[in-house]
């Protein structure tokens, strides 16, 4: 078993750079420039456009403009263009009589910080769901940025939404060194940041096939992952903790949960619920913890209910006393 178990902890570990293929960010630049005129149809360097993609040929191969930055040096303009793409830009399953579901988009949202607060910031997006999340980019000279921090919302209204900010420490690593520093004026919030990498927790075989087979775009880490990680710390069960731990080293956005004919769409990182949809399918027997191929990965004593405090729960029961909905 313990074979096994390092073997599924390395597709977990190679799922992670996967995952961010599915959420692609460059950086291309220009300096020298004498007229801003030029700007949108010249090649632009970087490690994507090297010199021979311009704003334009960007745009039209999907990347999103979340960022200019222009500096002026001897009396020329340099331009650093800060572009972001995921592959698929929203969740999308086919809709039919029976699993109806209206349009939750993944698309990532981009904005400057022009004002900072008390670690907050006011920014010009409005209709945002309380505890939508994302992160703050600091972009360096030409093609360098890095990550200095997770945002939340906690307030939104037609016209504007409020952003508080907190570590990121999604990709801590011990032997590597990380930054001091903190959000300041001008670094990019980019809210939805891996919301189409995605864990997904399903009673059985049949609703976790019919799940990935609607949400075919979005990128679904396979659960004998988690499973294995319970059962190597010996967690028979998952709690609210062990599942946000697990996204944040595998760098998920959000949960999946299938419970009583519903999806929910869950932030990873601040438990809430972003979306939820109907959705019937062929419910036969239902494995306890959830879905997964990894053995005795729940003990005898759990086959029947969840221990949550004093209570036992069903599947059902259990999960969406985590989620905290009846």
């Amino acid at each position: 078993m313990r074979k096994f178990l390092n073997k599924v902890l390395l597709v977990g570990a190679i799922s992670l750079f996967a995952n961010n293929l599915f959420a692609q960010e460059t950086i291309c630049y220009k300096n020298g420039v004498t007229s801003p005129s030029e700007i949108e149809t010249t090649p632009l360097n970087g490690i994507v456009c090297k010199n021979q993609l311009s704003v334009n040929d960007m745009k039209k191969d999907g990347w999103n403009v979340l960022d200019i930055q222009i500096k002026t040096v001897d009396g020329k303009l340099n331009y650093s263009y800060y572009f972001y793409k995921i592959d698929s830009l929203k969740v999308a399953p086919k809709i039919s009589s029976v699993n109806q579901k209206a349009e939750f988009s993944v698309r990532p949202i981009g904005t400057k910080i022009m004002n900072l607060e008390n670690n907050k910031s006011t920014i010009n997006v409005g209709n945002l769901i309380v505890g939508q999340t994302g992160i703050v980019v600091h972009i360096y000279d030409n093609d360098k940025r890095s990550i200095v921090a997770n945002a939340k919302v906690i307030s939104s209204n037609p016209n504007s939404s409020v952003v508080e900010f907190f570590s990121f420490d999604d990709l801590k690593q011990d032997a590597l060194p990380i930054t001091n520093r903190n959000v300041s004026i001008n670094d990019v919030l980019v809210l939805n940041y891996m919301y189409n990498s995605s864990l997904l927790i399903a009673p059985n075989f049949d609703s976790f096939q019919a799940v990935r087979n609607e949400f075919k775009e979005n990128n679904f880490i396979h659960s004998d992952i988690f499973a294995a990680k319970l059962k190597y710390n010996n967690r028979p069960y998952p709690t609210k903790e062990d599942i946000q731990q697990f996204a944040m080293e595998q760098n998920l956005g959000t949960v999946f949960f299938v419970l009583d004919g519903k999806i929910f769409v869950v932030d990873s990182k601040t438990f809430t619920i972003l979306d939820s949809y109907r959705f019937t399918f062929d419910q036969k027997e239902q494995q306890i913890p959830f879905y997964t191929r990894v053995e005795d990965i729940e003990s005898p004593f759990y086959q029947i209910a969840f221990i949550f405090g004093d209570e036992k729960l069903t599947y059902n029961d259990y999960y969406k006393k985590i989620l905290g909905i009846k």
